[in-house]
């Protein structure tokens, strides 16, 4: 892999390997993919028409939820004693 300093990837043009790219708003966290995962699951629902878009706060924290309970259970899958604290959208946080 080229650019192995790099903390994102993208394919080559042939698929046949990774190339690093810049991460230009810094550096990538637990919590920025989760609000993004979240952020696209509810816009997606809105543009497919399955939710209102005024429901789109509330998607927000449902997704946030479904993914916070990923974690949780992929956690006891690992060898590793480990743990992370995700913040949550109404400023507490959660302890994994």
């Amino acid at each position: 892999m080229e650019g192995r300093d790099s903390e994102a990837f993208v394919p080559t043009e042939d698929g046949l390997c990774l190339t690093g790219i810049e991460v230009v708003s810094g550096k990538l966290t637990v919590e920025g993919e989760l609000n993004k995962l979240a952020s696209n699951i509810s816009t997606r629902r809105d543009w497919a028409a399955v939710d209102y878009f005024t429901n789109y706060i509330e998607s927000l924290h449902m997704e946030k939820q479904i993914a916070i309970g990923i974690l949780e259970e992929q956690k006891i899958t690992f060898a590793e004693n480990f743990s992370m604290t995700v913040p949550l959208f109404d400023g507490g946080s959660i302890r994994i």
